[in-house]
């Protein structure tokens, strides 16, 4: 009897070291669209917010009387309800989204790039640049086995690709220049050179017992 528990125990057990990885992937997932949802729903507000407030200082002109054809035009301002707005839950540790059309990658920029962010999602570099600003703003991301997932297919983007980050307020647009593959003690790779606008997306390399980095690296084209 207790061989057969034991042989159940075992077999259950590989069926969980079987499944971890799919479940550890879905759940990722799940954390990152639900940091998207919520970055969504706040610029959604935003928009809200901002239309509530231009019509209440636009005013309505409507005619109050009508002699010999002609119409005496009296201002009547427009008097908004008072609505209750909803209450949006901003997305902890976020500072944008990235997006790169040339691998079909939409994902959350986290900030600082700790094991607990990284395991989400794409995170920034501490110390490093920011978004738009004149230094380096460094990206890193993990390399997930998951086809397109965080920075899988990073190695795809080349020369002349197009790297955006989205702020909510604003886009910025990056042309990549270079394509690195470093050693991972080659740190250079994320400093600014003080006068530039550039952006640094860093990952492993291969993606099974990785010996290297890969750094994309690109330069501010667009601001809108």
């Amino acid at each position: 009897m207790k061989g057969r528990y034991l042989s159940l125990l075992l077999i259950l057990a590989g069926v969980i070291v079987l499944l971890y990885p799919t479940l550890n992937d879905r759940y990722e997932s799940y954390q990152q669209q639900k940091i998207m949802k919520q970055w969504q729903d706040n610029l959604k507000y935003m928009d809200q917010v901002v239309d509530q407030e231009e019509t209440e200082r636009s005013p309505v002109w409507t005619p109050t009387s009508l002699s010999g054809g002609s119409a005496d035009v009296q201002p009547k301002p427009l008097v908004a309800e008072a609505t209750s707005a909803p209450v949006v839950e901003m997305p902890k540790n976020m500072e944008g989204v990235l997006l790169i059309d040339k691998i079909n990658l939409k994902i959350p920029i986290l900030t600082n790039a700790t094991q607990a962010n990284m395991k989400v999602s794409v995170a920034s570099i501490a110390n490093t640049g920011r978004p738009g600003a004149v230094g380096n703003y460094a990206i890193a991301g993990h390399r997930n086995l998951t086809y397109g997932k965080n920075f899988n297919r990073l190695d795809e983007v080349d020369v002349g690709d197009l790297i955006t980050v989205d702020t909510g307020t604003k886009q910025y647009t990056y042309k990549v220049e270079k394509k690195l593959y470093v050693l991972p003690e080659e740190v250079w790779v994320l400093n600014g050179n003080d006068k530039d606008r550039e952006i640094t997306l860093i990952t492993c390399h291969p993606m099974e017992n990785p010996t290297h980095r890969i750094a994309i690296k690109g330069k501010l084209i667009e601001t809108k």
